[in-house]
């Protein structure tokens, strides 16, 4: 093959992969638009997970609780860890 030929038939492709990119771009683009306007639902496990986080909050409080008695009184908590 001639060297302009190659050279052409490379530069061919690579211009349509990237008008192709463009195209993938701009329907992403478009996509995201559409969604952004849409008022976002929450998902249908938010509730359980609301509830684990204030079961840990409650069980993560109960054991500072426990461990913050379990100091004694000369020593501080900086000393321990």
């Amino acid at each position: 093959m001639e060297p302009w030929k190659d050279f052409s038939a490379r530069h061919s492709h690579y211009l349509a992969h990237y008008l192709e990119l463009l195209a993938e771009a701009e329907r992403e683009r478009r996509i995201s638009a559409v969604l952004a306007t849409r008022p976002r639902k929450a998902p249908f496990f938010a509730p359980a997970l609301a509830a684990l986080g204030r079961r840990l909050i409650i069980w993560g409080s109960g054991l500072r609780a426990r461990y913050d008695e379990a100091v004694p009184d000369g020593l501080s908590r900086r000393q321990i860890d």
